[in-house]
């Protein structure tokens, strides 16, 4: 028999021994296919977005539309609680892995433990899913959280579901990282109404969050950005991060009908160098993001599922608007200025961010973002040649998911 003939009857028995479950689709947004015993499942999402953005003059490029995130994704579930997740992103700069692991549910089921590539467990922006974020950009703050890296995983909640937790050990490699140490995070979520269905407080969230670990890699490249994504502290030249990097987070999330609202504190301490020695540089910041659906649904970490899906090919349906607003502050150490770590004209203390965006939520599967996003920095920085205190951009994003 032919590999293409052994392929097409290996799926003709698959698609034939698997029922598809109604109400779990409900739960998932891709398509899913589950054995006929119930135990093992195949299920299939996508996460594809073109982002563009038109900021103030001298910056190169002034408006620019492209390719953010063309992402497949493949999970799985065997023998009840052996599970996979694979996240290939092809995007216009090339194709990135941003998960794959394999796991196993224990502590009763009651956790996950996994190995391989994911999102380390440190940032409440960071570990959500981006399917429902209320910008195309997550706040000035989310530049100092670790994405996916390379370690061991455990994710959990306790018998009564009030209490979260994930921890993770990690080789630090996707920072650049050129030591041998392990990077050591932890994060615990506390639910404190989550056994009152009935309270408006049943979805309120505090967390606290923490990593550690050292790091030596060259900085040189390296900047912090504002909300719009454009360099204003630039490293100079020769600098490196070289020592020990700690990472504390505070959190709060709430949402209750059309309102949403989450918050994030945080601290970052990274030992750096210019051709002397190691000095720990400190970066602070907060922002405050708070949510409504005009249209009157409810919304959660699961997103707005509109009462009148809009439909493209009639034009019918008026689908779900949401007005979203967002206020950070990110603050740097005046040691990246007195001991040179920073390009001259490019430091700034603080940099505060004001965005306002409207949100089109068309049906379960696409969504329009836009927002106004101003950018306010606290010493005047070079851009192109000229001083700056501010800038200005307008964001705006197309989302197709399922």
């Amino acid at each position: 028999m032919s590999g293409m003939n052994s392929l097409c009857l290996s799926l003709t028995i698959v698609l034939a021994t698997a029922i598809q479950a109604e109400a779990a689709q409900e739960a998932t947004p891709g398509p899913r296919w589950i054995s006929a015993d119930g135990r093992s499942e195949l299920i299939l999402e996508g996460l594809f977005q073109v982002n563009g953005a038109v900021v103030d003059e001298g910056r190169s490029p002034r408006a620019n539309l492209g390719l953010q995130r063309m992402r497949p994704e493949l999970a799985g579930r065997f023998a009840d609680s052996l599970h996979f997740r694979v996240e290939p992103n092809f995007a216009a700069e090339g194709v990135e892995l941003e998960e794959a692991w394999i796991g196993m549910e224990v502590r009763a089921k009651r956790a996950l433990l996994m190995a391989g590539r994911m999102k380390v467990p440190f940032g409440l922006e960071e570990v959500r899913s981006r399917r429902h974020i209320n910008f195309t950009r997550f706040s000035i703050l989310n530049q100092f959280s670790p994405a996916e890296e390379h370690g061991l995983f455990l994710n959990g909640k306790n018998n009564s579901g009030r209490w979260e937790y994930g921890v993770s050990a990690t080789d630090g490699v996707e920072s650049g990282d050129s030591d041998a140490s392990v990077n050591l995070a932890g994060r615990i979520m506390l639910h404190p109404r989550a056994q009152e269905p009935t309270s408006r407080w049943r979805n309120l969230q505090l967390g606290l969050a923490v990593t550690t670990g050292s790091l030596n890699a060259d900085a040189s490249d390296l900047s912090v950005q504002n909300a719009a994504g454009r360099d204003v502290i630039q490293m100079a030249g020769g600098v490196q991060l070289d020592g020990n990097r700690t990472r504390l987070g505070f959190e709060a999330a709430w949402f209750d009908g059309p309102w949403f609202v989450q918050a994030e504190h945080m601290l970052v301490e990274q030992g750096m160098r210019a051709g002397g020695g190691v000095e720990d540089v400190e970066f602070s910041g907060s922002y405050l993001e708070v949510a409504r659906v005009l249209t009157g649904e409810s919304k959660s970490f699961k997103g707005v599922t509109p009462d009148q899906s809009f439909d493209p090919a009639t034009g019918s349906g008026r689908g779900a608007w949401i007005l979203a607003a967002r206020i950070s502050e990110l603050n740097s150490d005046q040691l990246l200025q007195s001991e040179g770590l920073a390009a001259t004209g490019t430091y700034s203390s603080s940099i505060w961010n004001f965005s306002l965006g409207l949100n089109w939520v068309m049906n379960r599967h696409m969504v329009l973002r836009q927002a106004l996003v101003r950018s306010v920095y606290s010493d005047d920085v070079f851009v192109d040649g000229e001083a700056r205190s501010g800038e200005s951009a307008l964001m705006f994003g197309l989302q197709l998911h399922f």
